[in-house]
């Protein structure tokens, strides 16, 4: 079994570390709605073509409606939140903030499954939370919206964690790759109708950047990383699968300033440091559980 997590783990870890980049480079020069809608209206175009070359067929009992749900409005809501607020925010904050998600999926985990917190896992979320308010005291050298930015991502972090924790309970013993498709398009009307409420903005010239951006996030961030996602969440605990967001902090604030030329302010290290070692103690807390 653990032959075969590892090398989806790192895989996983490859990929969401360039998530937020491409996001960043995605909604430069476009409508964050639009952007949206061409994310996820390529990605379930590219899922049922992949769907089909696999002969798999799309499941639509109950069970497995429920689990297109909670994974395709919890992801479309999510991403809205973090398309929206990536135009005031450097790629790689919006990736420390996502870092958040391990210590969010125990405290749904405690929830929802009653799952039992610990001292370690008190002690992280403590630390992530200190982390966070470092953050918000960036006031001044955020964007006019940053704040409300950071709320945003909150919010889509929380969509996130929840969504996982009841994906382990309700998407038990089904295809990652069918729950992924059925995701997906719901995904895509739902985005659909958020470029259609804000008007149906669009743009006169797409960037070549910001098209092979959305080309990546729909093809190896959506079709191929959530299909993997929804794999681990089926196969491993839901907090173990959150502990990817442990390194990709990190990787995501060197590649935004290194290819995006992202200044990193004292308080972004600062932040970045304490969310970073409330995960280690979570990590630490696992491993005494044996997790």
């Amino acid at each position: 079994m653990i032959s075969r997590v590892s090398p989806a783990y790192f895989t996983l870890i490859l990929v969401w570390s360039t998530t937020a980049l491409g996001i960043k480079w995605g909604v430069t020069g476009l409508p964050f709605t639009f952007a949206l809608m061409t994310r996820f209206t390529l990605a379930a175009l590219l899922a049922l073509m992949l769907l089909a070359w696999r002969r798999q067929s799309l499941p639509l009992h109950a069970a497995a409606l429920t689990a297109y749900a909670i994974a395709g409005v919890a992801t479309s809501l999510s991403m809205l939140c973090t398309f929206w607020a990536s135009q005031f925010i450097s790629s790689g904050l919006v990736a420390v903030l996502f870092g958040l998600v391990p210590l969010a999926t125990a405290l749904f985990s405690r929830w929802i499954l009653h799952a039992p917190l610990q001292k370690f896992d008190y002690i992280a979320c403590g630390l992530g939370l200190a982390g966070l308010l470092t953050l918000f005291s960036q006031r001044i050298t955020l964007a006019p919206d940053g704040l409300i930015g950071i709320a945003a991502l909150l919010i889509a972090v929380f969509l996130q964690s929840g969504a996982a924790v009841l994906l382990k309970r309700h998407a038990g013993g089904q295809s990652p790759l069918a729950v992924n498709v059925g995701a997906l398009l719901i995904c895509a009307i739902l985005s659909t109708l958020f470029w259609l409420i804000a008007g149906a903005p669009t743009a006169e010239t797409i960037p070549l950047r910001a098209a092979a951006a959305l080309i990546y996030l729909a093809s190896i961030g959506s079709v191929f990383a959530f299909s993997l996602y929804y794999w681990l969440i089926r196969e491993c605990r839901p907090i173990s699968v959150a502990l990817i967001s442990l390194i990709t902090p990190a990787t995501s604030l060197w590649l935004g300033h290194t290819f995006n030329h992202e200044i990193i302010q004292r308080q972004e290290i600062i932040g970045t440091g304490l969310i970073l070692l409330g995960l280690v103690m979570y990590g630490i807390g696992m491993n005494r559980k044996g997790i």
